[in-house]
Formats: structure tokens, sequence, C-alpha cells
């Protein structure tokens, strides 16, 4: 054993002095980290040297352990500074292997340079799509509409772990809708979590027992759906705040607004709000589109709850949470979510909306907030109607468009106009 273990230092010790080694521009060892239009900055990045990449899965074969999945981290934006997000992902380095977007390096593992985080999201989008990474951890990510994040939270009381479903993005414009499908994204995490047949509870919130008749009627129509029961004495799926903090149900159903007020709570409440310490972020966006896993933290968020954000999201990815996702959506829409949710969606009237086609994509390096999510789609229309391509999202602090910044100006004048 102690043979074994002197070679294991061995390899790692040459890992990282064959990776951490700068290799010159000109080499071809160096690889550009993302192809992207000649009209925006490319970054060099360092992609693994082959070498290093065999002693590293040489190091993990030694050890007995299962292979480290790598994990992107965009280690800039927060509010503290570089140094203290890469230590927290070296923190855990011994169980995934971080893939560092940013303005610095760790020495001895994979970096690609972003200097701001647009750029540092499109390097991270690139990498998902190549398959280069298994997951994705970031923070002031702009979701398309239809994606929301599913978190997991523990209660100190009863020592439960909980899904919270959702805590930022939204599902849906409505939220009734959004509710129900949070429940299914919830279901498909806990069931990614090894939990079978989980419990949904609903925090009893504006808008719950409606929730829970159109989830009852999902669940008549095939989907296999189990209500929690409350640890009142009265019972029912309906949750309340002592079912909240016992975590009483296996997944808690709510409207991301509440959701993202309650995760701050667990996550910031024993530092006195002054940052995240407790928890793993606000979890994983899930969508019926959404292909990649993404975790997302905010810029609040401490060493201890990114190390932990970055251990969920490769936990989550080895737990194929895309396939327990895929599996409860296709399943849901079989059983006729879309229907159900929308048959009672208040209806606006008739829309006066003329469909226009979208301008020529260009880089969305900047954000429109203070749009009515309702409003939302309209809006970016009406941009597109007059050239200038935009993007509808939700971001931390609500609906977004997502623009250009050369076009910023021209885009709040065409707004202020049609919103007025």
């Amino acid at each position: 054993m102690m043979a074994l273990a002197y070679w294991l230092n061995v390899i790692r010790a040459l890992w990282k002095t064959w990776f951490s080694t700068t290799v010159p521009p000109q080499s071809c060892w160096r690889k550009r980290c993302v192809k992207l239009p000649t009209s925006w900055k490319q970054e060099d990045g360092m992609a693994e040297h082959p070498v290093a990449k065999t002693l590293r899965g040489l190091a993990d074969a030694l050890s007995g352990a299962p292979p480290r999945l790598k994990i992107a981290f965009t280690a800039l934006g927060s509010e503290f500074s570089t140094d203290v997000l890469l230590s927290a992902a070296e923190q855990v380095a011994d169980r995934l292997l971080p893939v560092i977007i940013g303005p610095k390096p760790i020495p001895g593992f994979p970096w690609y340079q972003a200097d701001e985080l647009a750029s540092a999201h499109r390097i991270m989008e690139q990498l998902l799509a190549d398959g280069e990474v298994a997951g994705a951890v970031t923070l002031h990510y702009n979701f398309p509409l239809g994606v929301a994040t599913v978190a997991q939270i523990h209660s100190i009381a009863t020592g439960r772990s909980m899904v919270l479903a959702s805590t930022t993005g939204t599902s849906d414009v409505h939220r009734p809708a959004a509710m129900v499908k949070n429940a299914i994204a919830g279901v498909a995490m806990a069931e990614a979590l090894g939990i079978e047949e989980p419990r949904v509870g609903i925090l009893n919130v504006d808008d719950a027992s409606t929730v829970q008749r159109l989830l009852a009627r999902l669940r008549e129509a095939g989907f296999p759906l189990h209500f929690a029961q409350s640890s009142r004495a009265d019972g029912g799926a309906l949750m309340r705040g002592n079912d909240l903090i016992r975590a009483t149900s296996d997944v808690l159903v709510c409207d991301t607004l509440t959701g993202n007020l309650l995760i701050k709570l667990f996550s910031a409440g024993l530092s006195g709000g002054e940052m995240e310490t407790m928890g793993s972020g606000y979890g994983i966006g899930l969508g019926p589109d959404q292909k990649a896993i993404i975790g997302i933290i905010s810029r609040a968020s401490g060493p201890a709850t990114i190390s932990q954000a970055l251990c969920f999201c490769a936990q989550m990815a080895r737990n194929d949470l895309m396939r327990h996702w895929q599996k409860c959506w296709q399943l849901a829409s079989s059983c006729g979510i879309e229907e159900i949710v929308h048959q009672r969606t208040p209806s606006a009237g008739p829309s006066t909306t003329i469909a226009v086609s979208a301008p020529p994509k260009t880089v969305l390096d900047d954000e429109i907030h203070g749009i009515d999510i309702l409003r939302l789609e309209e809006a970016c229309q009406h941009l597109w109607r007059h050239g200038i391509y935009a993007e509808t999202g939700m971001g931390c602090t609500g609906p977004v468009l997502m623009i250009n910044r050369q076009q910023r100006a021209d885009a709040d004048q065409h707004l202020k106009s049609f919103l007025s």
C-alpha cells in the first residue's frame, strides 16, 4: 500500500508539472477554446495536455475512485475575488475536474481565458455543446423562458433533504402553469437523487389549491404523482412553514420568486445575509428544450456554497439527471400537461401581434430589464420588426430582453414608445 501511495503521488506530481507548464501560442498543444465569429474577441485557452490527461486517468485508476467528471466553472463576476472562487473549486478537485473559465487559472487544471461574464458564458456553452465538459456552474446566467432551476435544500432540524422547485428562471409565464411544470422538474431531480416515488408537496402560497387540482388531473391522466402529507394535524398536500423547516416532502413546489427567497434564507441565514454559506446554490436548470446541465450560484455565494454547487453539478451529471428529466417531461406531455395547465389559464384575448421574422443573429452582451413577463414576447417581436435582434430570458431579477450593447440606445427608444 505504501508503494502504491508513493507512485500515486509521483504520477499526480508529474501530471501537475506537465499541465501547468506554459505552452507557447504557436505550439500545436495549445487550442483555441471556442469558435466565434470574427467580430467577437477570441480568447486563447489552455486545453488539457494529452500527457497530463493520461497521467490524470492513471492516477484516478490507481486510487480506485471513479473517473472525475469535468465541470466548467466561470470564475468571475462574483462579489468575491477570483482567488476565492478558484480556491473553492480547488477544494473539491479530488471529486471532480474543474475546468476554469476566467481571468486566472488553477495551476494543473484546464483553463479558458475570459475577462467578462458574457464571453465566459459563450465559452461555457460551446464546451457543453461539444461535450468537453459534463456540466457547468455559473452565475448571472439568463435561461430562456421555459427553463427554471431546481435545487436541493437540507433541514437542520430533521436532517432530511428536499428538492425545491423552483428557485430561478420560469417554466411558464402563468404562475399556476409554472408551478405544475415545476413539480415535474422536481420529481425528475428527486428520481436522479435516488428517491423512488417521491412525495410532492405544494407550498401554501397563492394559487396553491389550483395547482393541487391541476396536478390531480395530471395524475388522473396517467402521470405517476404521489402527494405528500403535511406534518400538521390536518395533513393535506399543502405545505406550511413547519413543513418547509422540517423538509416534510421529498419535493416542494412553489413559484420562482418565492423559491428564490427561500433559497436565500436557507443558504445565507446563518451569515446574517452577508454571504451564502450553506447548500449547493440555486440548482440545475430544467426545461423542455434544455439539454445541458448548468448549475447556478449567485454573486453572494461563498466558498463553501460554490464547492458544494460544483459537487452537486457533478453528481447530477453522474446520475444522468437529463435522462430522468426527459423521461418525466415526455410522460407528462403524453398525459396532456399543456392542455391541462392552459385550460384554466385566463386568456388575455386574441393576440394582435403579427408574426415577424428574426433579423440576423448578433452577440447578446446586454440586457433590458423591467418589462412585464406577459409582454416580453411582444417586446421582442417589436424589436425584431425594427431590425434589432433580441432574445427573451429569465435572469436573477426577473424577465430580460437580451440584445447587443451597440444597439441598446435604439432598442430603448423603440421600447419606450411601444410600452408607453
